[in-house]
């Protein structure tokens, strides 16, 4: 029984690598068409910051640089900043899943 928990854990966490990222890679467009539409102002990029905020925390703490720490014109600036992040983020939430899944696949 518990060789088939394991079992579907592991193909639940097979699953899961790919479904999860693909869903932070959707909700990253829905946050920039909101962002893209809004006036730039100090608050246009809040959504931003919090969809990203790992990256915003090593960006703010370790490169002691201002958001969104790219010099240039604003949307294009917010657009080298979060599109990698969403990348970055998105590969790392694909690699957390994938360890999950090896760490549950049967051992033969």
């Amino acid at each position: 029984m518990a060789d088939n928990m394991r079992s579907m854990l592991s193909r639940l966490f097979g699953l899961m690598k790919f479904i999860v990222p693909a869903f932070y890679i959707a909700g990253a467009m829905g946050i920039w068409l909101a962002f893209s539409r809004s006036n730039p102002d100090g608050l246009a990029n809040i959504w931003i910051a919090i969809y990203t905020f790992p990256m915003v925390m090593i960006g703010t703490f370790l490169l002691q640089g201002e958001f969104p720490y790219l010099p240039g014109r604003y949307y294009e600036a917010h657009a080298l900043y979060f599109w990698p992040s969403v990348a970055l983020l998105a590969l790392a939430i694909f690699f957390i899943f994938h360890g999950l899944q090896r760490l549950t696949r049967k051992v033969e």
